[in-house]
């Protein structure tokens, strides 16, 4: 595919107006102590491209691209993506799923081919893998991996898991692991094995139909911008029915589900669980695959309440949250969760997004153009401070800006949850919502959450804690295509008032407001379809300067998987009440790690607020 260098530093220009938008600009080229991966300076990588692009030194669009997703990925941020025209079409495939098994849950654990590792079930003697391409497999899979900022969290986005695919699209068999998915884009991998041998596994490109007769007019069909109905494909999603699953594979038969398998409840009768609810929570999110569910915030606060009553019904004095897999989602789904175990507690969130030039100007032209009802970030009208009581008298009290790790931040904001809780997005006890149930079904130290609280599974093989969250901690995912909408919107209003006594924008400054404020997406000089940044940054209540992205929390505890784990969870909630509920063992130095909320020598949580971090 061919390079269009002009369109190519243009549309650097373009991207760089959406990346101010990024939360953590400043903080993460010069991160705080304790925060476990590298520097990387996303504005300067980009101005570092932009330069190569104008001199020619990318041969070819896909390098374009490349370096590009590559700069996005080295934030180690999950809500932070792009997705470029030439990386979309082609995708990589590695037919040789991973799992990284223990002997015991606490024994250092050996990485394994799934196929090999089934044949354990049989006490066959099979190998582990101990290299990929000449290198230690643990350090060859770290360094292939990304989205995460915690290193134990990406190693264990590597391995096949059946929550992972159930979280990805309601179907426990549809992840085999990030490795699987051309991990390193090498032509093949050269897998060492302990006893000597070794495999070659080459790596399939997968096309959906190829009707080009050349890399010109394939370019030309995926990245020179066609003229649309004003539609994309996030938007078509929206209109499909609500999907209707089977039960997942691999999982005991829940008493209860959403027909989207976003949420399921267990009452499980296998030796150490016969006292202990399970409440399985793959995503909060309101969309599976393609597929957006009906009412589906609603659908699902239902079923949770419904099944906590199920739950104390049947007998059942202890609860596992699992959480395994879920990368967030609708925010009040998770806050409501929240209140449906804990109604005593008040919810409490901080946050503050980037107070850059281009959101000063929006949110001033919002004062003029948004209902108070309207919750998006920059509508004051709809926004608290933390304690939930107090507003903000104007634009700039809210705006700022305030130093924060040198990030020009506005001030401590959260939604107004009697406002923003309804009929089809409920928290429990707020706004028109009744508190239900009115007291907790079951007491904290009954409660565990797996993988978020309080106890962690897998990780790299090395003894000592584990963070219970190492996915992205920011507050808020935004789309590109928002901040678009924003933009057309912010753009006409200002428009509008630049010939008024009191202009938003005065005349003479219009040709600055163009250079810095962003396009609409239909207006780039490359095709960008989807991408996203993270708005705001989430705060501790003890801690408003230091945003929890970059706060290492260990869980209180830590065990490896095992086999039976990966295949039958089940397995999977029996360990974790062992581990909890009944003194089991977890991986040695495991406990009491930095952060951890639950030392062992407590019995109840000493901060609730962690629990807002679910979403």
């Amino acid at each position: 595919m061919p390079l269009d260098e002009g369109r190519a530093v243009s549309f650097v220009e373009e991207y760089r107006k959406y990346l101010q938008f990024q939360s953590t600009l400043e903080i993460l080229p010069n991160p705080p102590e304790g925060y476990l991966m590298p520097p990387t300076d996303l504005l300067g990588g980009l101005d570092e491209i932009q330069v190569k692009a104008a001199i020619g030194f990318y041969s070819n669009q896909y390098d374009f691209d490349t370096a590009i997703s590559d700069l996005v990925n080295s934030a180690y941020d999950g809500h932070l993506a792009i997705r470029l025209c030439s990386l979309h079409y082609f995708g990589l495939e590695i037919d040789m799923p991973l799992v990284s098994i223990s002997s015991n849950g606490t024994a250092l654990p050996q990485v394994y081919a799934y196929n090999d590792a089934l044949q354990l079930q049989d006490e066959s003697s099979v190998s582990p893998i101990i290299s990929i391409n000449g290198e230690d497999v643990m350090e060859y899979l770290l360094s292939v991996g990304y989205g995460s900022q915690d290193w134990d969290a990406i190693y264990n986005g590597q391995f096949m898991s059946l929550a992972q695919g159930l979280s990805a699209n309601g179907n426990s068999n549809g992840f085999e692991g990030s490795f699987t998915a051309g991990a390193g884009k090498t032509a093949y991998h050269t897998v060492g094995f302990a006893n000597g041998s070794t495999l070659v596994v080459e790596t399939t490109v997968t096309i959906s139909g190829f009707p080009f007769d050349n890399g010109t007019s394939l370019w030309e069909s995926l990245c020179l911008p066609q003229e649309t109905s004003g539609k994309t494909s996030e938007d078509e999603s929206n209109e499909t029915p609500s999907p209707n699953l089977p039960a997942p594979d691999g999982y005991p038969e829940p008493v209860i589900r959403e027909n989207a398998n976003r949420i399921l409840g267990f009452l499980p009768d296998s030796k150490g669980l016969e006292d202990t609810a399970v409440l399985a929570v793959p995503t909060f999110d309101e969309t599976v695959g393609d597929v957006t569910v009906t009412n589906g915030t609603a659908v699902f606060a239902r079923i949770a309440r419904d099944f906590i009553y199920n739950a104390t019904s049947a007998g059942r004095t202890k609860m596992i949250i699992d959480l395994s897999g879920n990368g967030g989602g609708v925010i009040t789904a998770g806050l409501n969760l929240f209140r449906l175990f804990f109604p005593n507690e008040d919810i409490y969130t901080a946050a503050r997004w980037r107070a850059h030039e281009s959101v000063d100007l929006a949110g001033r032209a919002a004062e003029l153009v948004l209902q108070p009802n309207n919750t998006i970030f920059l509508n004051r009208k709809s926004k608290v401070k933390p304690d939930q009581k107090t507003g903000f008298e104007s634009w700039k009290d809210l705006f700022g800006p305030y130093d924060i790790l040198g990030v020009p931040s506005s001030s401590l904001v959260a939604d107004n949850f009697t406002m923003t809780s309804t009929s089809e997005s409920p928290i429990s006890g707020y706004g028109d919502i009744d508190l239900d149930p009115a007291e907790p079904a079951f007491k904290a130290e009954n409660i565990i959450l797996a993988r978020v609280r309080t106890i962690a599974f897998g990780g790299r093989p090395n003894y000592g804690p584990m963070q219970g969250m190492g996915g992205v901690k920011g507050s808020q995912v935004f789309r590109l295509k928002d901040i678009s909408n924003i933009a057309e919107i912010a753009t006409l209003a200002i428009q509008e008032t630049s010939n008024s006594s009191g202009p938003i924008v005065a005349p003479e400054d219009m040709d600055h407001f163009k250079d810095i404020f962003p396009i609409p997406l239909s207006d780039f000089p490359l095709t960008l379809t989807t991408g996203q940044v993270n708005l705001l940054n989430a705060f501790k209540p003890n801690n408003h300067s230091l945003p929890r992205q970059f706060i290492y929390e260990a869980a209180e505890c830590r065990r490896y998987f095992t086999l039976d784990n990966i295949i039958t969870p089940e397995t999977l909630w029996a360990s974790a009440a062992d581990a909890m509920f009944n003194g089991g063992d977890c991986v040695p130095g495991s406990t009491n790690g930095t952060g951890s909320l639950w030392p062992s020598e407590s019995s109840t949580p000493q901060d609730l607020s962690a629990f807002h971090r679910m979403v």
